[in-house]
């Protein structure tokens, strides 16, 4: 089943009298419920402002975004806002927790502005802070842990109220190599548990526990990857593109899988 489809996207900047400047050009591409895909290229071009069109934060200038068969160009205001808490999970760069909230009521966000019961908030809590292994610093604010706990309870607030799909904007940008690591492992046992995830990064590291990968180039789809079973190979594939297109800042071999 497709989750999320993207026909011809375009997007142009500037307004009248200013040089316009296109930032994509008629980029299609589809994500099936259950696929880990990733978006990279170099900086300038497209990546994040797909992630903005596919994530309903900005509209394109031409073409459609379909999330679960929902033109979401014909969704407005309260009902778009109601269908980005309900059916989108974000996780950003800067992991974007309120610092006045604990952990744990950082996570129930979507579930408490959505009015669910309190004994089904509590219940998810649980079960997704114990898949990602932060059942111990629920009580805790965002300020006393590190940097890699506050990334994987930003995406246990993303996956909490089970959105069709996960959207992630280079979760590893912030985080050490080691953060990275294990950051990226817990989104692959999110992925093999039945999350749908997209992700932009520029962190080949990053990139190599994805599935698939599309490489953008000056606003266009550049090239595709799908992984194989080495994720070691999928690696070095990714930077024999990058060393390409451009685009890649992490020169570390992957451990593991």
């Amino acid at each position: 089943m497709i989750v999320l489809e993207a026909v011809n996207l375009s997007k142009v900047y500037g307004s009248r009298g200013q040089v316009a400047t296109r930032a994509l050009a008629d980029v299609s591409f589809a994500v099936e419920r259950g696929e880990f895909v990733g978006v990279m290229g170099p900086s300038g071009s497209g990546k994040t402002t797909l992630l903005n069109l596919l994530a309903t934060i900005d509209k394109p200038t031409a073409g459609t975004v379909r999330i679960e068969g929902v033109d979401t160009a014909t969704l407005q205001g309260d009902e778009l806002a109601r269908f980005r808490r309900r059916r989108l999970g974000f996780v950003f760069q800067d992991y974007n927790l309120l610092d006045t909230l604990t952990i744990g009521e950082n996570i129930v966000l979507p579930l408490v502005l959505d009015r669910r019961p309190v004994r089904e908030i509590r219940a998810k809590l649980h079960e997704v802070a114990r898949r990602l292994g932060i059942a111990d610093i629920l009580h805790k604010y965002p300020y006393e842990v590190s940097g890699g706990q506050q990334q994987r309870a930003a995406a246990a607030r993303a996956i909490i109220h089970e959105p069709a799909i996960l959207l992630a904007d280079e979760p590893t940008g912030n985080l050490d190599s080691k953060a990275a690591r294990d950051l990226m492992e817990t989104f692959a046992r999110m992925n093999e548990s039945g999350v749908t995830i997209t992700m932009v990064t520029h962190d080949p590291l990053a990139a190599s526990y994805c599935r698939r990968i599309l490489f953008i180039r000056d606003g266009r789809l550049y090239n595709e990857l799908r992984r194989g079973s080495s994720r070691e190979a999928f690696f070095q594939q990714i930077l024999d593109v990058l060393a390409v297109i451009g685009g890649g800042d992490r020169e570390l071999a992957p451990a593991g899988r």
